[in-house]
């Protein structure tokens, strides 16, 4: 049997981990799951137009009781990291955070090496508790052990999306 393709595998993952809200600001990985997130009948998907609106929406579900993912590019975490600080962790909203973490070892783009040179200083001087997907890409119950994670310290669980999605295999 063929193997799923990433959209497919972590689609089914968020629904066993009981996640039923998503919200998302768009990029070139993320776009082909943001579209299966929209397209479940199971999953409430709401798309933003800036990764601060997606913040504000995704910590809106936590604080209502509801299991949320928001998605986002490692660029658009860091031009709202005012909002990520204010409001996600100040009011301790729990939900998990898949980051495109662009221009990573995996990442063929030349304009997006730049991304990088911050992210990893940043997240670590934030204090933030970091999932590589590249590390764990075969663990079966990932999504739901970062929604764990994330309600037991009360915070985003964040997951850095490090390996380019449907490449199972590095070229």
């Amino acid at each position: 049997m063929p193997r799923k393709s990433f959209q497919e595998e972590f689609v089914a993952q968020v629904r066993a981990a009981g996640i039923t809200h998503a919200v998302g600001v768009p990029d070139g990985w993320l776009a082909p799951l943001i579209e299966q997130l929209g397209n479940a009948a199971d999953i409430t998907y709401v798309p933003a137009a800036r990764e601060e609106e997606a913040l504000a929406v995704a910590s809106g579900f936590a604080m209502a009781g509801k299991r949320a993912l928001m998605l986002t590019q490692n660029v658009g975490l860091l031009n709202s990291l005012g909002c990520f600080s204010t409001l996600c962790q100040n009011y301790r909203t729990p939900f998990v955070l898949l980051v495109a973490n662009r221009g990573n070892l995996f990442d063929k783009n030349s304009y997006d090496i730049p991304k990088i040179r911050y992210m990893d200083g940043i997240l670590g001087a934030m204090n933030l508790l970091t999932t590589s997907y590249y590390t764990y890409k075969d663990e079966p119950d990932l999504i739901k052990r970062l929604m764990e994670r994330a309600e037991t310290a009360q915070e985003p669980a964040v997951l850095l999306l490090d390996y380019p999605p449907n490449a199972h295999t590095v070229q």
